[in-house]
C-alpha cells in the first residue's frame, strides 16, 4: 500500500516533533510546517492525503488555512486546539474541518482518526487521482503527466495549470482562477501564454485543440473521457 502524506501545522515544535516520530512509526510520510504563511504556500503546490492544523497560530487563524486547503482539493483536515469551548469546534466545522481534537490529547487517538478519515476519503480521492483525455494520463497528486506510459515533461508552471484544469475536468476554469492574483491583466494574458504552451506538448494541433478548450470570454476546459 502507498504511504499517505500527511501535513502537520503547527507552531509548538515539541507537538510537532512528537507527533512526526509517532506517526511516523505508523508508517506515515509526515510533512511539518510552524507557521501560517509556509503552510499557504505549501498547499498551493503539494497535495496532501491529510492536513493536521492548529486552530490559533502567531501569523494566522488555522480556520483561515481551512477553507484554502478545500479550495484547492478534497482534503481531510482535523482541527487541533487548546480552545475547548463548543463554539469554537462549530466554527471549524462549518468552515468545512473534517474533524476537531483538543489539546492535550493522546497520539494514538489522533492516528485513529485520521486513519477513520483516510479510509472515509479513499474513495472520492481514488476517482480524483487521475484523469485521462485522449491518450494522455494526468496524475494529480504527483503532477505527472504520460502519454502511452512515456512521460511528458512539463514545467512546474505548466504542472500547476493542468493540475488546476484537471480537478475541474469538463467543467469551465476562469482565468482568474488560474492566477494567484486576481484582476491582473498582465497576469492573465502570462496564463494565456503559458495555456499555449502547454497546448503545444498535448495536442495534435495547438492552433484547434481537442483537449484544452478556450471558452471565449471565460477561461478554460479540459476535455476528459468519460470514466
Amino acid at each position: 500500500m502507498t504511504q499517505k502524506n500527511i501535513l502537520i501545522v503547527d507552531d509548538d515544535e515539541r507537538l510537532r516533533e512528537l507527533l512526526k516520530d509517532y506517526l511516523t512509526e505508523k508508517k506515515l510520510n509526515v510533512y511539518i510546517s510552524d507557521d501560517f504563511e509556509n503552510a499557504r504556500d505549501v498547499i498551493q503546490y503539494f497535495i496532501f492525503d491529510l492536513v493536521i492544523l492548529d486552530r490559533m497560530m502567531p501569523s494566522g487563524d488555522g480556520i483561515k488555512l481551512v477553507s484554502i486547503i478545500k479550495d484547492i482539493y478534497p482534503t481531510p483536515v482535523i482541527m487541533l486546539t487548546a480552545l475547548g469551548e463548543n463554539i469554537n469546534k462549530i466554527e471549524g466545522l462549518k468552515i468545512g474541518a473534517d474533524d476537531y481534537v483538543s489539546k492535550p490529547f493522546e497520539p494514538e487517538e489522533l492516528y485513529l482518526r485520521i486513519n477513520n478519515l483516510l479510509n472515509l476519503y479513499k474513495d472520492s480521492n481514488k476517482e480524483l487521482s487521475n484523469v485521462t483525455f485522449g491518450k494522455y494520463n494526468f496524475d494529480i497528486m504527483k503532477l505527472e503527466l504520460k502519454k502511452n506510459d512515456k512521460i511528458i515533461y512539463l514545467t512546474e508552471v505548466e504542472s500547476n495549470l493542468l493540475q488546476k484544469l484537471s480537478k475541474k475536468r469538463n467543467e469551465i476554469v476562469l482565468r482568474d482562477e488560474l492566477t494567484n492574483i486576481k484582476f491582473d491583466e498582465t497576469e492573465l494574458r502570462k496564463i494565456d501564454v503559458q495555456i499555449t504552451r502547454l497546448r503545444q506538448k498535448i495536442e495534435v494541433n495547438p492552433k484547434e485543440p481537442e483537449h484544452i478548450k478556450t471558452i471565449r470570454g471565460k477561461g478554460y476546459k479540459l476535455i476528459c473521457n468519460e470514466i
